[in-house]
């Protein structure tokens, strides 16, 4: 199949990441993958570095510059595409647009990577049950909220981003800290994640300061907008000395083996974070709150521990139990990581969404 992927614009986070690591990964099973994007979209340097196809588009607009443009190249291309798949609002509106003017319309699947309500219009409903051929999200949360505005649940498929086992797995606890930089005797806490507001960076500060364990320390990886506010944040709550900040960091898979603690605070706007899997992977008891579709992966009690969203007082908590009860950590840890293993690999994903797109391809073929 030649597999076509549009994005409008992902920001930074899991979603460009998602792009990517599912393209290697279906070009590897024999697929052709072309993405088509902004140059100003952080996936399209990412993509290039990647070795990846891409095609620079303007499609962070919906205007009728942008979906000439994008009509020329799909005229253009159309007998060599079997399916595209898109991920923004912008960018799945030209592609079903587009369509509507083409003699042999493109099967069009659409990826939702964040947990935002969709808008319960006529317009809305018909882009998502008319226009594409099928919806895919990155949790059942998500996957709920298309069945809410009427699109049929055989018409859409959760399939979280898969973790590369090759490239996060367990690894000793005292190696990692020695290569990372961190104390032996410290108990670390560890989140993984761009730096934005909705990541609940925050809360987990405020947290941290009512915990009277100053061994207890934070280890913030990523970089982000919400850097300079979460730096005075630590200053007004005095925990320059247990906040360590690394910011980006290209080898994320050699920080989760130092950690005691996973964790993943987020609030709104999220999928099933990536994070969260890539701590399971690791074998790091993981807590993290019930945002979008993180209870796919985090059952409480059993493969982590979930939370309230903004709850500082349970997100203490949560630290806490785990602080005071190695085994427990230990049994999360090692549940997790099997859990993660048979559900949320980078196996699985390619295996869903190769079926996904070899079914819409199929069924818009003339029999």
């Amino acid at each position: 199949m030649h597999i076509v992927h549009t994005e409008a614009d992902g920001g930074k986070g899991g979603q460009p990441l998602r792009i990517i690591n599912e393209s290697v990964g279906l070009i590897q099973r024999g697929h052709q993958v072309t993405i088509l994007c902004p140059e100003t979209a952080p996936l399209h340097g990412l993509a290039r570095e990647a070795g990846l196809t891409v095609v620079t588009m303007p499609l962070k607009r919906k205007n009728l510059k942008n979906l000439q443009a994008l009509r020329r190249w799909l005229r253009e291309h159309r007998e060599a595409i079997d399916v595209i798949n898109s991920h923004n609002s912008a960018d799945t509106w030209l592609v079903a647009l587009a369509n509507l003017t083409l003699s042999k319309p493109i099967p069009l699947v659409r990826t939702r990577h964040a947990s935002g309500v969709p808008r319960n219009n006529w317009t809305t409903r018909w882009l998502f049950r008319k226009a594409c051929a099928h919806i895919v999200t990155t949790g059942e949360a998500l996957r709920q909220q298309m069945a809410d505005i009427g699109v049929p649940m055989a018409q859409s498929t959760s399939v979280p981003s898969g973790v590369d086992t090759m490239r996060f797995h367990p690894a000793d606890k005292q190696a990692a800290r020695t290569y990372c930089g961190l104390a032996q005797d410290d108990f670390l806490l560890g989140v993984v994640s761009h730096l934005r507001p909705n990541k609940g960076h925050s809360v987990l500060l405020r947290a941290l300061a009512t915990i009277e364990h100053p061994e207890v320390k934070l280890v913030i990886v990523g970089e982000g907008t919400y850097k300079a506010t979460l730096e005075q944040q630590i200053i007004e709550l005095g925990l320059q000395e247990r906040v360590i900040m690394t910011g980006h960091r290209s080898d994320p898979e050699r920080f989760f083996p130092a950690f005691d603690i996973a964790l993943s605070p987020s609030h709104d706007m999220e999928g099933l974070p990536q994070g969260v899997l890539q701590s399971l992977a690791s074998r790091i008891a993981t807590i993290a709150t019930d945002a979008g579709g993180t209870g796919d992966a985090v059952i409480n009690g059993k493969t982590g521990l979930l939370i309230g969203q903004r709850d500082e007082k349970a997100l203490r908590d949560a630290i806490l139990t785990l602080y005071n009860d190695a085994a427990l950590r230990q049994t999360l840890a090692q549940q997790g990581y099997d859990y993660l293993c048979a559900h949320f690999t980078r196996e699985c994903m390619l295996e869903a969404m190769e079926n996904v797109f070899t079914d819409a391809a199929q069924r818009s073929r003339p029999r």
